[in-house]
């Protein structure tokens, strides 16, 4: 499961992290940020134990003080975050990858793999069913 940072626990969770951190800039109301959650739990769930994926709102929240929001604007400021969704991949507290904008699942396992890091095998060791399109056609053609 995705854990939620924010400008109080940052340094923590995301730079100090034992385990590579994929963190996810997103806002409530933004269209993209929403397809893009449950690629993200996929992900935490086929990476357990060697990804840590968080998620930071960038929206100016109720229970956020001025500094707080001040602060969180620096976060973005400093990594250079202009656009929702944006995904930085930090190993050892450093910026490894940028990817802005919504990606398939493909596309950020192919990232994930250009830093060495692999999927889990599914339990039992069996293949992940294949996801159906309509009219009983998978995605890589008939049965």
């Amino acid at each position: 499961m995705p854990l939620l940072v924010n400008p109080n626990n940052f340094e923590e969770e995301v730079l100090r992290s034992r385990l590579p951190v994929l963190l996810d800039f997103f806002g409530e109301r933004c269209a993209p940020c929403l397809f893009l959650r449950p690629i993200l739990l996929e992900l935490a769930g086929d990476f357990a134990g060697q990804l840590k994926i968080c998620m930071l709102n960038t929206d100016r929240e109720r229970r956020d003080s001025d500094e707080d929001y001040d602060e969180k604007f620096r976060i973005l400021e400093e990594y250079g975050v202009r656009h929702l969704p944006t995904l930085l991949l930090f190993s050892g507290g450093k910026l490894r990858q940028t990817v802005v904008g919504l990606r398939t699942k493909e596309e950020l396992l192919e990232t994930l793999s250009e830093e060495g890091l692999t999927p889990q095998p599914h339990p039992g060791g069996k293949p992940r069913p294949r996801k159906r399109k309509h009219g009983g056609k998978d995605e890589e053609g008939d049965d």
